[in-house]
């Protein structure tokens, strides 16, 4: 089934908002996260990965990942870190056919040694089953927060698509939830959720798009308070039930706002809406 492309359009009447978890002062210094990034080729192989690493032992606290040129007919089926929080890997693939060039981007926002205390990796897998919509949500341990998250979606023959990376305002967990769109047999959903010792500010910064029919919908979201930096992304589809998915969860350059894009994957007549979340800290 293939997808028309549709053409960016600037989206209006978008909701911002920030929820801040403890006091900040412009004085305040940040942690120094910085963020690294690589680019697959770009041709019209189905299935592409990559990853990206932190420097020496340096380790992630935020991951993200983007499809370019996909038009809607290529999944982000995985954006996620290794057991040890250095390597963060995004996956690709070709829910429609398509002969049009893509790559995927990986990012990885990392934090030098020792920045971040008692940095962990906590994930929730769903059970094995051909259930028609899954949700999972990974808890960080009592005393700590969430800086950032990931997916993965197992066996699923590119026939389920990610409707959302999400971060409660408190901070103390990630969900992440997928629907079916073909017929994909048994398979699995994960969640990660790198959990840390709260550091002194610690924010979570939303924006909402307008609520229409347009794809792609890309957002960006406020700005993190002074002296905090971006680390994890999320993004949250609302009204596509399985007819589209997320295509970005950018962390921009500056580490001072993150990107999300949703985008359908079949034509779709229904009035939806993608949240862009980022976990500011510093």
């Amino acid at each position: 089934m293939k997808r028309k492309l549709a053409g960016l359009a600037v989206l209006t009447g978008m909701a911002a908002a920030t929820t801040l978890l403890a006091p900040t002062t412009p004085a305040q210094a940040s942690v120094g996260l910085y963020r690294v990034a690589a680019t697959s080729v770009l041709d019209a192989t189905n299935a592409k990965t990559m990853a990206i690493s932190c420097n020496g032992v340096d380790q992630v606290v935020g991951a993200g990942g983007r499809i370019n040129d996909g038009q809607g007919d290529v999944l982000m089926t995985r954006v996620y870190a290794d057991a040890t929080l250095h390597t963060v890997t995004v996956l690709g693939v070709e829910a429609n056919a398509t002969n049009v060039p893509w790559s995927v981007d990986a990012f990885a926002v990392c934090a030098p040694a020792g920045a971040v205390a008692g940095l962990q990796l906590v994930t929730t897998t769903s059970a094995n089953n051909a259930a028609s919509k899954v949700g999972i949500t990974a808890v960080c341990p009592p005393g700590k927060k969430t800086f950032g998250g990931g997916y993965r979606i197992d066996n699923a023959n590119a026939a389920v698509a990610i409707d959302e990376l999400a971060f409660t305002s408190a901070l103390g967990s990630v969900s992440s939830t997928a629907y079916v769109f073909g017929a994909p047999g048994n398979f699995t959903l994960q969640t990660q959720a790198f959990c840390a010792t709260p550091l002194p500010a610690m924010a979570l910064t939303e924006a909402t798009s307008a609520l229409n029919a347009t794809s792609p919908k890309p957002v960006t979201t406020p700005a993190c308070p002074a002296g905090s930096q971006t680390a994890g992304v999320g993004g949250v589809l609302n009204g596509l039930l399985g007819a589209g998915s997320v295509t970005t969860l950018l962390p921009k350059p500056a580490l001072d706002t993150a990107e999300a894009t949703g985008r359908e994957i079949v034509p779709s007549a229904a009035a939806w809406t993608l949240r862009a979340q980022q976990v500011c800290v510093g």
